[in-house]
Protein backbone atom coordinates (compact mmCIF):
# COMPACT_ATOMS: atom_id res chain seq x y z
CA UNK A 1 0.00 0.00 0.00
CA UNK A 2 1.27 3.45 -0.90
CA UNK A 3 1.54 5.40 2.36
CA UNK A 4 3.08 8.54 0.85
CA UNK A 5 1.59 11.92 1.71
CA UNK A 6 1.71 15.26 -0.02
CA UNK A 7 4.16 17.62 1.68
CA UNK A 8 4.12 21.39 1.30
CA UNK A 9 7.76 22.51 0.86
CA UNK A 10 6.94 25.52 3.03
CA UNK A 11 6.35 23.16 5.97
CA UNK A 12 9.81 21.56 5.82
CA UNK A 13 12.30 22.47 8.55
CA UNK A 14 16.07 22.26 8.23
CA UNK A 15 18.78 21.95 10.86
CA UNK A 16 22.56 21.89 11.04
CA UNK A 17 25.01 20.83 13.72
CA UNK A 18 27.15 23.57 15.23
CA UNK A 19 30.36 21.60 14.68
CA UNK A 20 33.19 21.43 17.17
CA UNK A 21 35.48 23.98 18.74
CA UNK A 22 38.56 24.59 16.63
CA UNK A 23 37.36 22.63 13.60
CA UNK A 24 35.85 23.84 10.32
CA UNK A 25 32.10 24.36 10.61
CA UNK A 26 29.31 25.80 8.48
CA UNK A 27 30.75 29.34 8.34
CA UNK A 28 33.43 28.27 5.86
CA UNK A 29 37.06 27.34 5.66
CA UNK A 30 38.39 29.11 8.75
CA UNK A 31 39.76 26.35 11.03
CA UNK A 32 39.24 28.57 14.08
CA UNK A 33 35.49 29.00 13.55
CA UNK A 34 33.48 28.95 16.75
CA UNK A 35 29.97 27.84 17.72
CA UNK A 36 28.86 31.48 17.68
CA UNK A 37 30.15 31.86 14.11
CA UNK A 38 28.29 28.71 13.15
CA UNK A 39 25.07 29.80 14.82
CA UNK A 40 25.10 33.22 13.16
CA UNK A 41 25.81 31.62 9.81
CA UNK A 42 23.01 29.05 10.25
CA UNK A 43 20.42 31.70 11.09
CA UNK A 44 21.53 33.92 8.20
CA UNK A 45 21.47 30.93 5.83
CA UNK A 46 17.82 30.27 6.66
CA UNK A 47 18.14 27.20 8.88
CA UNK A 48 15.32 26.63 11.35
CA UNK A 49 17.32 24.62 13.89
CA UNK A 50 20.87 24.35 15.21
CA UNK A 51 21.83 21.08 16.85
CA UNK A 52 24.47 19.62 19.13
CA UNK A 53 25.42 16.01 19.75
CA UNK A 54 26.35 14.48 23.12
CA UNK A 55 29.64 12.58 23.09
CA UNK A 56 32.54 12.20 25.48
CA UNK A 57 35.62 13.63 23.82
CA UNK A 58 33.62 16.39 22.17
CA UNK A 59 31.96 19.65 23.19
CA UNK A 60 29.31 20.13 25.88
CA UNK A 61 25.87 20.28 24.24
CA UNK A 62 24.38 22.85 26.60
CA UNK A 63 27.40 25.15 26.55
CA UNK A 64 27.32 25.07 22.74
CA UNK A 65 23.59 25.78 22.60
CA UNK A 66 23.86 28.58 25.14
CA UNK A 67 26.54 30.23 23.00
CA UNK A 68 24.23 29.90 20.00
CA UNK A 69 21.29 31.34 21.93
CA UNK A 70 23.22 34.50 22.78
CA UNK A 71 23.94 35.43 19.15
CA UNK A 72 20.66 34.36 17.49
CA UNK A 73 17.02 35.31 17.79
CA UNK A 74 15.10 32.81 15.65
CA UNK A 75 16.69 29.37 15.27
CA UNK A 76 15.52 26.56 17.50
CA UNK A 77 18.12 24.99 19.81
CA UNK A 78 18.05 21.19 19.71
CA UNK A 79 19.96 18.51 21.61
CA UNK A 80 20.44 15.87 18.95
CA UNK A 81 20.52 13.67 20.96
CA UNK A 82 21.43 13.40 24.64
CA UNK A 83 22.68 10.00 25.82
CA UNK A 84 20.45 9.59 28.88
CA UNK A 85 23.09 7.38 30.50
CA UNK A 86 25.17 10.52 31.06
CA UNK A 87 22.43 12.54 32.76
CA UNK A 88 20.55 12.97 36.02
CA UNK A 89 16.96 13.74 35.07
CA UNK A 90 16.42 16.41 37.73
CA UNK A 91 19.58 18.32 36.86
CA UNK A 92 18.81 18.00 33.16
CA UNK A 93 15.37 19.54 33.72
CA UNK A 94 17.12 22.48 35.40
CA UNK A 95 19.50 22.94 32.44
CA UNK A 96 16.73 22.67 29.86
CA UNK A 97 14.52 25.16 31.67
CA UNK A 98 17.40 27.60 32.17
CA UNK A 99 18.32 27.52 28.48
CA UNK A 100 14.67 27.91 27.51
CA UNK A 101 14.50 31.08 29.59
CA UNK A 102 17.78 32.45 28.23
CA UNK A 103 16.74 31.76 24.63
CA UNK A 104 13.19 33.08 24.90
CA UNK A 105 11.62 29.64 24.51
CA UNK A 106 13.55 27.97 21.71
CA UNK A 107 14.70 24.65 23.18
CA UNK A 108 13.95 21.18 21.76
CA UNK A 109 15.17 18.15 23.72
CA UNK A 110 16.19 15.03 21.84
CA UNK A 111 17.01 11.94 23.91
CA UNK A 112 18.65 8.63 23.00
CA UNK A 113 19.73 5.36 24.59
CA UNK A 114 23.42 5.77 23.67
CA UNK A 115 25.49 3.48 21.47
CA UNK A 116 29.14 4.04 22.42
CA UNK A 117 30.23 1.87 25.37
CA UNK A 118 33.79 3.26 25.36
CA UNK A 119 32.46 6.76 26.10
CA UNK A 120 30.69 5.48 29.20
CA UNK A 121 33.84 3.66 30.27
CA UNK A 122 35.90 6.83 29.79
CA UNK A 123 33.86 8.73 32.38
CA UNK A 124 33.24 5.82 34.75
CA UNK A 125 29.57 5.31 33.96
CA UNK A 126 27.90 1.93 33.39
CA UNK A 127 26.83 0.85 29.92
CA UNK A 128 23.82 -1.38 30.43
CA UNK A 129 22.57 -4.07 28.04
CA UNK A 130 20.45 -2.76 25.17
CA UNK A 131 17.06 -3.77 26.59
CA UNK A 132 17.82 -2.07 29.90
CA UNK A 133 18.97 1.10 28.15
CA UNK A 134 15.76 1.30 26.10
CA UNK A 135 13.57 0.71 29.16
CA UNK A 136 15.57 3.36 31.00
CA UNK A 137 15.11 5.77 28.10
CA UNK A 138 11.33 5.41 28.33
CA UNK A 139 11.31 6.07 32.07
CA UNK A 140 13.75 8.96 31.74
CA UNK A 141 11.69 10.70 29.04
CA UNK A 142 8.51 10.39 31.07
CA UNK A 143 10.17 11.77 34.20
CA UNK A 144 11.75 14.65 32.28
CA UNK A 145 8.34 15.52 30.86
CA UNK A 146 6.83 15.49 34.35
CA UNK A 147 9.53 17.73 35.79
CA UNK A 148 9.46 20.27 32.95
CA UNK A 149 5.67 20.50 33.21
CA UNK A 150 5.78 20.95 36.99
CA UNK A 151 4.62 24.53 37.76
CA UNK A 152 6.94 24.49 40.76
CA UNK A 153 10.12 24.09 38.69
CA UNK A 154 12.50 27.03 39.20
CA UNK A 155 13.36 28.45 36.80
CA UNK A 156 10.31 27.48 34.82
CA UNK A 157 10.64 27.13 31.03
CA UNK A 158 9.16 29.80 28.79
CA UNK A 159 7.39 27.31 26.52
CA UNK A 160 4.14 25.85 27.79
CA UNK A 161 5.54 22.46 26.85
CA UNK A 162 9.17 22.07 25.86
CA UNK A 163 9.31 19.60 22.95
CA UNK A 164 10.81 16.24 23.95
CA UNK A 165 11.48 13.49 21.43
CA UNK A 166 13.55 10.33 21.03
CA UNK A 167 16.10 9.60 18.34
CA UNK A 168 16.39 5.93 17.42
CA UNK A 169 16.40 3.41 14.58
CA UNK A 170 16.05 0.08 16.35
CA UNK A 171 12.57 -1.41 16.62
CA UNK A 172 12.55 -1.16 20.41
CA UNK A 173 13.96 2.35 20.41
CA UNK A 174 11.32 3.51 17.95
CA UNK A 175 8.59 1.98 20.13
CA UNK A 176 9.70 4.42 22.81
CA UNK A 177 9.97 7.25 20.28
CA UNK A 178 6.38 6.58 19.22
CA UNK A 179 5.21 7.06 22.82
CA UNK A 180 7.24 10.08 23.87
CA UNK A 181 6.42 13.00 21.60
CA UNK A 182 4.90 14.15 18.36
CA UNK A 183 8.30 14.10 16.61
CA UNK A 184 10.17 10.86 15.92
CA UNK A 185 13.83 11.32 14.99
CA UNK A 186 15.09 8.64 12.62
CA UNK A 187 18.76 8.32 13.51
CA UNK A 188 19.70 6.18 10.51
CA UNK A 189 22.37 4.17 12.31
CA UNK A 190 21.66 0.49 12.96
CA UNK A 191 23.76 -1.99 14.92
CA UNK A 192 25.59 -4.31 12.53
CA UNK A 193 24.51 -7.88 13.35
CA UNK A 194 27.27 -9.94 14.92
CA UNK A 195 29.60 -6.96 15.37
CA UNK A 196 30.77 -5.39 18.67
CA UNK A 197 28.30 -2.93 20.27
CA UNK A 198 28.48 0.48 18.67
CA UNK A 199 29.39 -0.87 15.21
CA UNK A 200 26.79 0.80 13.03
CA UNK A 201 25.60 0.55 9.47
CA UNK A 202 23.06 2.83 7.78
CA UNK A 203 19.41 1.90 7.28
CA UNK A 204 18.27 1.29 3.72
CA UNK A 205 15.12 2.71 2.16
CA UNK A 206 13.31 -0.61 2.67
CA UNK A 207 14.32 -0.79 6.32
CA UNK A 208 13.11 2.78 6.79
CA UNK A 209 9.77 1.85 5.21
CA UNK A 210 9.35 -0.86 7.85
CA UNK A 211 10.42 1.35 10.75
CA UNK A 212 8.14 4.25 9.77
CA UNK A 213 5.20 1.87 9.31
CA UNK A 214 5.81 0.41 12.78
CA UNK A 215 5.81 3.87 14.39
CA UNK A 216 2.57 4.79 12.63
CA UNK A 217 0.92 1.54 13.75
CA UNK A 218 2.12 1.97 17.34
CA UNK A 219 0.73 5.49 17.59
CA UNK A 220 -2.56 4.50 15.99
CA UNK A 221 -2.90 1.62 18.45
CA UNK A 222 -2.50 4.07 21.34
CA UNK A 223 -4.99 6.53 19.88
CA UNK A 224 -2.25 9.11 19.31
CA UNK A 225 -2.16 11.52 16.36
CA UNK A 226 0.22 10.72 13.50
CA UNK A 227 3.85 11.40 14.29
CA UNK A 228 6.03 13.92 12.52
CA UNK A 229 9.35 12.49 11.40
CA UNK A 230 12.85 13.94 11.45
CA UNK A 231 15.88 12.40 9.72
CA UNK A 232 19.61 12.94 10.10
CA UNK A 233 21.33 13.30 6.74
CA UNK A 234 24.80 11.89 7.25
CA UNK A 235 26.03 13.64 4.11
CA UNK A 236 24.63 16.07 1.54
CA UNK A 237 26.39 16.31 -1.84
CA UNK A 238 25.02 18.44 -4.68
CA UNK A 239 27.58 17.91 -7.44
CA UNK A 240 28.02 14.12 -7.73
CA UNK A 241 25.95 11.10 -8.70
CA UNK A 242 24.47 9.21 -5.74
CA UNK A 243 26.00 5.91 -6.90
CA UNK A 244 29.48 7.49 -6.78
CA UNK A 245 29.00 8.83 -3.27
CA UNK A 246 27.50 5.55 -2.04
CA UNK A 247 30.47 3.65 -3.47
CA UNK A 248 32.80 5.93 -1.52
CA UNK A 249 30.90 5.14 1.66
CA UNK A 250 31.30 1.41 1.03
CA UNK A 251 35.01 1.79 0.30
CA UNK A 252 35.66 3.66 3.55
CA UNK A 253 33.35 1.75 5.90
CA UNK A 254 33.20 -2.03 5.79
CA UNK A 255 29.82 -2.05 7.56
CA UNK A 256 28.08 -0.24 4.68
CA UNK A 257 27.01 -1.56 1.27
CA UNK A 258 26.56 0.98 -1.50
CA UNK A 259 23.43 -0.77 -2.79
CA UNK A 260 21.76 -0.28 0.60
CA UNK A 261 22.47 3.43 0.99
CA UNK A 262 22.24 4.88 -2.53
CA UNK A 263 18.56 5.69 -1.99
CA UNK A 264 18.60 5.69 1.80
CA UNK A 265 16.96 8.73 3.43
CA UNK A 266 20.21 9.30 5.32
CA UNK A 267 22.36 10.11 2.28
CA UNK A 268 21.38 12.89 -0.12
CA UNK A 269 23.47 13.09 -3.27
CA UNK A 270 22.64 14.41 -6.72
CA UNK A 271 24.42 16.06 -9.67
CA UNK A 272 22.75 19.42 -8.99
CA UNK A 273 21.06 21.36 -6.21
CA UNK A 274 17.75 21.25 -8.08
CA UNK A 275 17.87 17.47 -8.41
CA UNK A 276 18.79 17.12 -4.75
CA UNK A 277 15.82 19.31 -3.78
CA UNK A 278 13.44 17.25 -5.90
CA UNK A 279 14.76 14.04 -4.34
CA UNK A 280 14.43 15.40 -0.81
CA UNK A 281 10.81 16.35 -1.48
CA UNK A 282 10.10 12.84 -2.79
CA UNK A 283 11.56 11.39 0.39
CA UNK A 284 9.55 13.77 2.53
CA UNK A 285 6.40 12.51 0.86
CA UNK A 286 7.41 8.84 1.01
CA UNK A 287 8.19 8.82 4.74
CA UNK A 288 6.39 11.88 6.06
CA UNK A 289 9.69 13.47 7.05
CA UNK A 290 9.26 17.21 7.58
CA UNK A 291 12.46 17.93 9.52
CA UNK A 292 15.87 17.33 7.91
CA UNK A 293 19.13 17.87 9.78
CA UNK A 294 22.77 17.32 8.85
CA UNK A 295 26.31 17.50 10.17
CA UNK A 296 28.33 20.71 9.96
CA UNK A 297 30.40 19.76 6.86
CA UNK A 298 27.19 19.33 4.83
CA UNK A 299 25.60 22.53 6.11
CA UNK A 300 26.30 24.63 3.02
CA UNK A 301 24.92 21.99 0.66
CA UNK A 302 21.72 21.53 2.69
CA UNK A 303 21.26 25.31 2.86
CA UNK A 304 21.32 25.40 -0.96
CA UNK A 305 18.75 22.60 -1.16
CA UNK A 306 16.49 24.34 1.38
CA UNK A 307 16.66 27.58 -0.61
CA UNK A 308 15.46 25.81 -3.78
CA UNK A 309 12.59 24.11 -1.95
CA UNK A 310 11.45 27.33 -0.32
CA UNK A 311 11.51 29.09 -3.68
CA UNK A 312 9.12 26.42 -4.94
CA UNK A 313 6.78 27.19 -2.05
CA UNK A 314 6.67 30.94 -2.73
Amino acid sequence: MDSSVLVDPAELRFGVNLGRLGTPGPPGEDPASTPTDAARWAEDAGFDIVTTADHVGSTSPFVMLTAAAVVTTRVRLRTYVLDVGFWNVGLLARDVATLDVLSGGRVEVGLGAGHKPLEHEAVGLPYSPFAERVDGLRAFARELRRRLDDPGLVPGPVQDQVPIFVGAMSRRGLEVAAEVGDLVALAGGMQLPGAPPGTLTVASAAQTDARVAAVREARAARGLPPAGFDALLQQVVVDREPEEVAATWEATDGAIRAADVVDSPFLLAAPSVEEAAAELLRRSERWGITSWCTHAPSGRALAQVAKVLRACAD
